[in-house]
């Protein structure tokens, strides 16, 4: 047998092997550490709030949801949202969290939003929820909570794929 043959073989027996795998859901999840220390700009927020953040990314359904808790909060929370953006720098808004107006010191946000829920930034490079999830399971986006003290951002942190 011919190496252009084997190799046409070996081709055709992994697509009838992944053809006869079970659909499965792509689901990731990704972590984010949340302080006043990752705000920006350097050196960030001096602050006691704390938290952190999963999300989870459903390909196959094409939504993110979220689960984030902040402790030590000073004051009451105004915002809450995923921004695209490297680590250190700001970055635009892309999904907003419904957040509990009255919470303030020890509280959690949760939810979810589909790819059409997501705002679009054609000028910043997210043109489609394609860009969006690219940005998110690319390591380019963080959590952001903000407070009536700190209107710019009491805690942020980057969101890390889980392996």
């Amino acid at each position: 047998m011919t190496l252009r043959a084997k190799s046409l073989l070996l081709a055709a027996l992994a697509v009838a092997t992944l053809a006869a795998a079970p659909a499965a859901a792509q689901t990731y999840t990704l972590t984010a550490a949340l302080s006043g220390g990752n705000e920006t700009p350097a050196p960030g927020v001096n602050t006691g709030a704390f938290g952190n953040a999963t999300v989870t990314v459903n390909m196959t359904a094409r939504t993110v949801s979220w689960v984030v808790n902040v402790y030590n909060m000073p004051s009451g929370v105004t915002a809450g949202h995923i921004h695209v953006g490297a680590a250190g720098t700001p970055g635009p808004t892309v999904v907003n969290f419904t957040v509990p107006t009255t919470a303030s010191n020890d509280f959690g946000i949760s939810g979810s939003a589909s790819d059409t829920q997501f705002t679009l930034r054609p000028d910043q490079g997210i043109r489609s929820a394609d860009d969006m999830f690219q940005a998110i399971l690319g390591g380019n986006s963080y959590v952001n909570v903000h407070s009536q003290v700190n209107g710019g951002g009491e805690v942020r942190g980057q969101l890390v794929l889980k392996p």
